[in-house]
């Protein structure tokens, strides 16, 4: 009958094998990285349409910071923005 005398990359002596150890260290690393990349995906922020109104009014913020708009245009930009 067949036996598998290793697990995880133990020999029955308790000795390690390396292609158990890589295999057993890159399967957790794959598993580890897979769940952080799920997360950042599911709970991704800056997502959908409320992030171009924040990338809007960033860019707002950077023309009148250099004058290229004055503070009725700005204002007026800004509460166009506030309203989507």
């Amino acid at each position: 009958m067949w036996q598998c005398n290793t697990l995880f990359g133990f020999s029955g002596m308790g000795i390690p094998h390396a292609w158990g150890w890589i295999v057993h260290f890159l399967f957790w690393a794959a598993l580890i990285g897979f769940v952080i990349w799920a997360f950042k995906r599911i709970t991704r922020q800056g997502s959908g349409p409320s992030s171009m109104g924040g990338e809007a009014a960033s860019i707002l913020d950077s023309r009148f910071a250099r004058g290229e708009l004055t503070a009725e245009e700005y204002r007026q930009a800004r509460q166009t923005l506030g309203n989507r």
